[in-house]
């Protein structure tokens, strides 16, 4: 039963202290008692997908968002932003994949070799 009001939770805390299992726990409870969820993994070794039931296999094909997505851009006054190169609901429908639950996920990044990140 989603009531309309929104609501963003990070998920935050020192290397190996359970932020995925809490992120990915709490997301799929409040999915499956009726709320819109959006997953956002932001590790650059991402691991929510599987945490949320997507077979690692599958995790593995999941594609970042590209950096394409961003755009310089420079007002009339000449300060120059930082901006999302699309408006966010064509980006979800480009690049969040379905998870277990209605859960949608996407992910921020990933290092796929040394000297990526």
């Amino acid at each position: 039963m989603d009531t309309g009001t929104g609501l963003k939770v990070a998920v935050c805390g020192k290397g190996g202290s359970g932020k995925t299992t809490v992120a990915g726990t709490m997301a799929r409870l409040l999915a499956r008692h009726g709320h819109r969820v959006l997953a956002v993994d932001g590790d650059s070794n991402p691991n929510l997908a599987i945490t949320l039931g997507i077979p690692p296999e599958e995790a593995e094909r999941i594609p970042p968002l590209p950096r394409s997505l961003l755009e310089q851009r420079t007002d009339e006054s000449g300060v120059t932003r930082t901006v999302l190169a699309e408006p966010p609901e064509v980006i979800l429908d480009r690049f969040a994949v379905p998870a277990p639950d209605g859960i949608r996920l996407v992910l921020m990044g990933r290092v796929d070799h040394a000297g990526a990140g």
